[in-house]
């Protein structure tokens, strides 16, 4: 057996992990074509929906937010849209709703409501959400001036954010965030 020349042995094993990884990625080939077909991705990662009607406890925390918002003039609106933050496991496959407070700023003043069968879960899965914005991965999707809110309201867990950097209107922003910030029983963020 002749030694391969390093060109063709670069070739041969750049063809090889081509391969390797092309048979660990899978196809999305037609069904039938005897090729394996996975998912697009879109599929494997989509946001969870948000509950269109609330639940008795998701209305209660709904009530406890309007009533430290609307004194102050501002609305918290239900979006009726597909939508995610950056949560842990723990959070994933939790019914939530998901508000807006009209802030001037389509992309700011979200705050999510999780659901969950009672107290004690709720304040488990708020202290997971607590730790999981305070590490470093948790913090990946947010401006590095990000502040957090977490909190519980009975089986409810709610959290909402906001940057001043990414702000449309930092001082509108800001206070909204800081009457959210009022309601229910604070869980720590550590950063």
């Amino acid at each position: 057996m002749t030694p391969m020349a390093p060109r063709r042995r670069r070739a041969a094993l750049l063809a090889l992990m081509v391969s390797i990884v092309a048979g660990a990625c899978g196809s999305t080939a037609p069904s039938g074509s005897g090729a394996p077909t996975v998912p697009p991705v879109e599929a494997s990662i989509a946001a969870p929906t948000p509950l269109q009607s609330l639940t008795t406890q998701l209305s209660g925390a709904a009530a406890a937010l309007r009533g430290a918002l609307e004194p102050e003039g501002f609305r918290l609106e239900l979006v009726n849209r597909a939508f995610r933050t950056s949560e842990p496991p723990e959070l994933s496959a939790a019914p939530r709703a998901v508000f807006q407070i009209d802030v001037g700023d389509p992309n700011a003043g979200y705050v999510t409501v999780y659901e969950f069968p009672d107290a004690a879960s709720a304040a488990t899965a708020g202290a997971a959400l607590g730790r999981h914005l305070g590490s470093g991965f948790g913090q990946t999707n947010y401006a590095l001036d990000a502040q957090f809110w977490v909190s519980q309201v009975g089986g409810t867990i709610i959290f909402t954010w906001w940057s001043c950097e990414r702000s449309d209107d930092p001082a509108r922003t800001e206070r909204a965030f800081n009457l959210v910030s009022s309601v229910g029983q604070p869980i720590p963020v550590a950063r």
